[in-house]
């Protein structure tokens, strides 16, 4: 996306509901800085917040940490704990938060989102789209503390216990996860996320010579590389994308010309970026290192009436992984509603990816 345009320069199934992982702190971040609360303001930390997963702050009850730092604790460090805090502290209750969330969200445009909690772990009914998370960061980026926090590599956070009536300091370190701030030329900030069901997520900004692109992936296999292409296919292409405005409402999607020259060619987008007529698309329930838990839980959902397979998906050199799939199927709209009843039977949300042709890479 073209950060000061909104203009979308390529896209692959955008518009796919999927897990946002932890992307959804970004809007976590806007619903807080727009709160009207100031930012030495201090929140208590409650006994919920302390039972997140990792990754977080270690955060324990009855400790407090202003807003400001909160912020930095959940865009650095990812901190789920910090998110409830937050969440708590700004909307009264998650419930609340969340809920504005999503009102948020579809005010600024990001209408295909619903959040039900602050931190991005997988729930029912917690799902975003490849182009509403660049819609939601490129709104965050106007934000000129938010920008400051995501441009951040390395920092602290401080919290405060009160022990037997004396205030006790404790500093944490926090460390940026978004991997362009160290080697790719003009990054700006981002905002990475992962499970198991959303798979390696990140939406991000870059900026050389004015230009400022965003790229967000979700369910990503290969996430730095992946990001990467995608950055350098856009600059590399960019005065070709001015040159020739799409028509309104669609997508622009430029062929590399005739007579580009041998040094231009790598910023053709790779193969698997592709969309092709004629693409199905399979439902991945989840991956294991280990055979026996693939086929354990592969049993469990075929007792639930499904046809599912256990195949060896290569990661990368001396790497693999089993993944329990069902599919493939050959429209959207089918593999959307199978993966509706997966839920429903079994509980498990599944994700939704395009089947690879034979030959190319997993």
């Amino acid at each position: 996306m073209d950060a000061n345009t909104g203009r979308i320069l390529y896209q692959k199934e955008a518009d796919l509901r999927l897990p946002p992982a932890s992307t959804t702190k970004v809007m976590t971040a806007i619903l807080t800085l727009e709160s009207g609360h100031k930012l030495s303001e201090s929140l208590t930390v409650s006994k919920e917040a302390t039972r997140m997963p990792a990754t977080k702050l270690y955060l324990r009850p009855g400790q407090s940490m202003t807003i400001e730092e909160l912020l930095y604790g959940i865009m650095l460090a990812s901190a789920n704990d910090a998110s409830i805090v937050l969440a708590e502290g700004i909307g009264g209750s998650v419930e609340h938060f969340t809920e504005m969330m999503t009102k948020k969200a579809h005010d600024i445009g990001a209408t295909n989102s619903n959040f039900t909690n602050p931190h991005g772990l997988t729930a029912p009914d917690h799902y975003s789209t490849a182009r509403d998370i660049a819609v939601l960061f490129r709104y965050a980026l106007k934000n000129a503390l938010f920008r400051e926090i995501v441009q951040t590599k390395f920092s602290s956070v401080n919290s405060t216990a009160l022990v037997r009536k004396k205030v006790v300091p404790r500093r944490i370190s926090v460390r940026n996860h978004n991997r362009l701030l160290w080697d790719f030329d003009g990054a700006i900030g981002g905002k990475t996320g992962y499970t198991v069901a959303a798979q390696k997520c990140f939406v991000g900004a870059v900026e050389r010579n004015g230009i400022t692109l965003i790229v967000s992936i979700l369910g990503a296999r290969n996430q730095w590389g992946d990001t990467k292409r995608l950055l350098e296919y856009g600059f590399g292409n960019y005065e070709a994308l001015k040159e020739a405005p799409p028509p309104a409402g669609k997508t622009a999607w430029i062929e590399p010309p005739a007579a580009m020259g041998k040094e231009r060619k790598a910023s053709v987008l790779p193969q698997e970026f592709r969309g092709k007529p004629g693409d199905s698309y399979v439902l991945q329930v989840a991956s294991f290192r280990e055979r026996d838990r693939a086929e354990l839980l592969a049993g469990q959902i075929r007792e639930k009436g499904f046809e599912v397979a256990v195949e060896q998906v290569s990661l990368s050199p001396g790497e693999t992984t089993f993944r329990v799939r069902i599919g493939p199927y050959a429209e959207l709209s089918v593999a959307q509603e199978v993966a509706q009843q997966i839920l429903v039977k079994s509980g498990h949300r599944v994700l939704i990816l395009p089947q690879q042709a034979p030959g190319e890479g997993s």
